[in-house]
C-alpha cells in the first residue's frame, strides 16, 4: 500500500509541473586569504562536469578529483589588491564569485654587485633584451597536462636563502621584486625534477646563467636558474624526481645556490606555494 501511495503522490507532482533537482554546484576557494604571489585552489562539488572556467583572463584547467573538479589559478606578483570575478560553467550553467585579492607586504633586500653586472654595455643591454623576449614567449602557451599529483622539492632538505617577492635594490638602483626563491646549496648538488614534465628551454643567459624551463601542463611552468651543469635536453620528457642538472653559480650570482621560479597560467607565484598544494 505505501509502495502504490508514492507512486501516486510522484505523479501528482509531475502533473502539476514540480519537479525534483539535484544539489545546485558548490564552489570552494582555498586559502581563506588570497595574495599576490600565491596561488587559488578552486573546487567544484555536485557538479557532473564538464568544468570551464576563467580568471583574470587567463583559462582555468578542472581534473577531476575525488568526486568534485579542481583547478590552480595563478595569482601574479604584480597583481593589485581588490576584487577580480571568477567565472565558471558547470554542467551548462554560468556561475560566478567575486575573489578578494589581500595586500601583502614582501621585505626589501639591499645588494651590492659589481658595477658592470649593474650597469650594462650596449651588447649586454642588447642581449638581455633578447632573452626577456625569449622567456616571455614561453608563457602564454597552455599545453596538455603532464605533471602527476603533488609537486616535490627540487632541493630537499636545503636552507631557503631569499624568500620570495623580495623588493630588491642593487647599488642603490630599485630592481624588479624577486620572482622566485633563492636555495642555499653546495656547488654539484643534484636539482630534481619538481613534478613530470617536458623541457622547453636550456639556455645560457646574462642574468640567470645556466637555466632550464619544464613545462608540466595547464599553464604550469617551473625553471632552474644558475646551474653549474645541465643534464636534460630541449624536448626531453622528464619524471619527477629525475636529476635535471647541477647546482652552480653561473650568471649574475655571487655564489652557489639554486634560483628556483614558478609561473602558473603566466602569473610569477611562489615556488614554495605550489609544492605546498595536495594535489595527490
Amino acid at each position: 500500500m505505501k509502495i502504490v501511495m508514492r507512486g501516486l503522490i510522484a505523479g501528482l507532482l509531475l502533473l502539476v509541473g514540480i519537479e525534483t533537482h539535484a544539489a545546485d554546484p558548490l564552489i570552494l576557494l582555498a586559502p581563506k586569504k588570497v595574495v599576490p604571489g600565491g596561488l587559488m585552489v578552486v573546487t567544484v562539488q555536485n557538479g557532473a562536469g564538464p568544468v570551464e572556467g576563467t580568471f583574470r583572463g587567463k583559462t582555468l584547467h578542472f581534473n577531476q578529483a575525488k568526486g568534485s573538479f579542481k583547478a590552480v589559478a595563478g595569482i601574479d606578483l604584480n597583481v593589485d589588491p581588490g576584487t577580480y570575478p571568477l567565472a565558471l560553467t558547470v554542467d551548462g550553467k554560468s556561475l560566478s564569485r567575486d575573489v578578494v585579492i589581500a595586500k601583502k607586504r614582501y621585505p626589501v633586500q639591499k645588494l651590492t654587485l659589481p658595477e658592470d653586472m649593474v650597469v650594462l654595455s650596449p651588447e649586454n643591454e642588447a642581449r638581455t633584451d633578447r632573452e626577456q623576449r625569449k622567456m616571455a614567449a614561453i608563457w602564454p602557451f597552455d599545453s596538455l597536462r603532464v605533471w602527476q599529483g603533488s609537486f616535490i622539492d627540487p632541493l630537499p632538505g636545503k636552507a631557503l636563502g631569499t624568500p620570495f617577492g623580495v623588493r630588491r635594490i642593487i647599488n642603490n638602483i630599485p630592481k624588479n621584486p624577486h620572482s622566485g626563491v633563492d636555495i642555499t646549496a653546495d656547488e654539484g648538488d643534484p636539482v630534481k625534477a619538481p613534478n613530470d614534465g617536458v623541457v622547453i628551454l636550456v639556455d645560457d643567459q646574462f642574468y640567470s646563467g645556466n637555466s632550464v624551463v619544464l613545462d608540466h601542463g595547464q599553464g604550469i611552468y617551473t625553471m632552474f636558474f644558475h646551474l653549474s651543469k645541465i643534464k636534460v635536453k630541449y624536448g626531453q620528457a622528464v619524471r619527477k624526481g629525475d636529476v635535471i642538472a647541477l647546482v652552480g653559480s653561473t650568471g649574475r650570482s655571487t655564489g652557489a645556490h639554486l634560483h628556483w621560479g614558478a609561473r602558473v597560467q603566466g602569473a610569477k607565484v611562489d615556488p614554495l606555494a605550489l609544492i605546498k598544494l595536495k594535489l595527490d
